[in-house]
């Protein structure tokens, strides 16, 4: 079941060549398991007439790697585009008997985790830049989709390489499901009966991940669906993190590992984890890390806010994890790994508490709703995003052309007590701005 991703069909509506015209490039990156495979496979199977061949890369090998990937291409070579399995030398030769399948034009090769694709080669991205320019982008009406889950190594050899910018029609960071559009994986008859705080405490645990949701069964109670799936070994939510990690990161995975350690905490500057790194000060593996993880949609870098001249400040970015399933790892199955491992875990006490913490941070990728709920139009924006400073925390601060917004976040099943009235009206003290606003948006909503 596919659901959601009308903007991008639409956009990619755009950026496909159009029959017997110019050839074009379509680069798509994002986290793992967001749907960028599946975006690109329904819309070329569905909203298109036209061939459709898609060709995977696979992680590198750790022995007789270049023989590996050569005969792993060669077996897709033949089941994609039906022919005898060609054999494969070298990465050149493989990559122009792939050009001399797709010459008749009218079609769309997907070259999918493209990051995987030659790795073996050190310089696979230059011989596809030269096979585009002597040859695909001769082919009329011919589509070329690279995509990929390591955003900073496209970004790096692709999108902002000296050869391939300004040649890509199409390029965007996949990202999650919107609120919405993920509670629909939950089928319709089940959805009716669930309470929406019900369906909103899958969210707060998988994001607006699609394969995460999708392996919840909507019969049962989320604490079952728990159990089976975070709470046991053979768990695809407990075995997930190691997978993401070797992966997707492969050498950077335990530096990646011990950067989430310390975010699990709380929020850091890159000086703070340099510290804890046992580093003297923050060197450049350490910010390629860190930007390698925000791309991947892992954590993200809020800037303190000056709001004396409405701008952020470029030093002392503070780091956080930000993706609500790496969230709900560390702070409910990480610490029962053990536990785990001897079929003895039980579900957190505070499973609830968790949850609603988690809420916050599914609300900042969701701002649309937050916009929605104060009837507010996102084109007044100016900025949006949590603030602190000594004495007070907010949320998210939104500003707009006439009025900054306070909000705070909670997730809980009750009604609100008279002391978050109390704690609101201390924050509107203790924030000197023109003229504020201030709201409480609940789960209820």
């Amino acid at each position: 079941m596919f659901i959601g991703r009308e903007k991008e069909i639409r956009e990619l509506h755009e950026a496909i060549a159009s029959p017997d015209g110019l050839a074009k490039v379509v680069v798509l990156t994002g986290r793992r398991r967001v749907g960028k495979s599946a975006l690109i496979e329904h819309f070329c199977r569905n909203c298109l007439d036209i061939p459709f061949y898609k060709l995977l890369g696979m992680p590198a090998q750790k022995v007789n790697r270049t023989k590996v990937e050569l005969a792993n291409l060669a077996v897709q070579m033949k089941d994609t585009f039906d022919v005898p399995k060609p054999n494969l030398s070298d990465w050149d030769e493989a990559l122009w008997a792939m050009a001399k399948y797709v010459e008749r034009g009218n079609c769309v090769l997907m070259i999918d985790e493209i990051n995987w694709f030659g790795k073996s080669h050190g310089d696979i991205t230059n011989i596809l830049f030269t096979l585009w320019e002597n040859k695909l982008k001769h082919i009329k009406g011919f589509t070329l989709i690279l995509t990929g889950s390591l955003a900073s190594w496209i970004k790096k050899f692709i999108t902002e390489s000296e050869g391939w910018y300004g040649r890509l029609s199409w390029e965007k960071v996949l990202q999650p499901l919107p609120l919405i559009d993920a509670l629909k994986i939950i089928p319709a008859p089940i959805k009716q009966r669930m309470a929406m705080n019900e369906q909103l405490r899958y969210l707060m645990i998988s994001g607006g991940i699609p394969s995460y949701l999708e392996v919840f069964n909507f019969s049962k109670s989320l604490e079952d669906n728990l159990k089976r799936t975070a709470f046991s070994q053979s768990g695809y939510l407990y075995r997930e993190f190691d997978i993401l990690m070797k992966d997707l990161f492969r050498t950077k995975g335990e530096r990646v590992k011990s950067i989430l350690n310390i975010l699990s905490s709380g929020k850091h500057s890159a000086v703070e984890l340099a510290k804890k790194l046992d580093l003297d000060k923050p060197n450049g593996h350490l910010y390629l890390d860190l930007d390698m993880m925000e791309q991947s949609a892992f954590i993200r870098s809020v800037k303190p806010w000056d709001l004396s001249n409405g701008t952020f400040e470029q030093r002392d970015a503070q780091y956080y994890i930000s993706d609500p399933y790496l969230r709900f790892f560390y702070k409910a199955i990480a610490p029962r790994e053990q536990a785990i491992k001897l079929d003895t875990a039980q579900l957190p006490e505070n499973l609830d508490s968790l949850l609603g913490y988690q809420f916050e941070y599914v609300m900042r990728e969701n701002l649309a709703l937050v916009y929605r709920a104060l009837s507010m139009n996102p084109e007044d924006v100016i900025r949006a995003a949590p603030y602190q400073t000594k004495g007070l925390q907010i949320d998210l601060l939104i500003e707009t052309r006439r009025y900054f917004y306070i909000v705070e976040m909670k997730f809980q099943h009750k009604k609100l007590s008279s002391e978050v009235i109390q704690s609101m009206k201390q924050k509107l003290k203790n924030l000197t701005v023109r003229v504020i606003k201030a709201f409480v948006l609940r789960s209820s909503m």
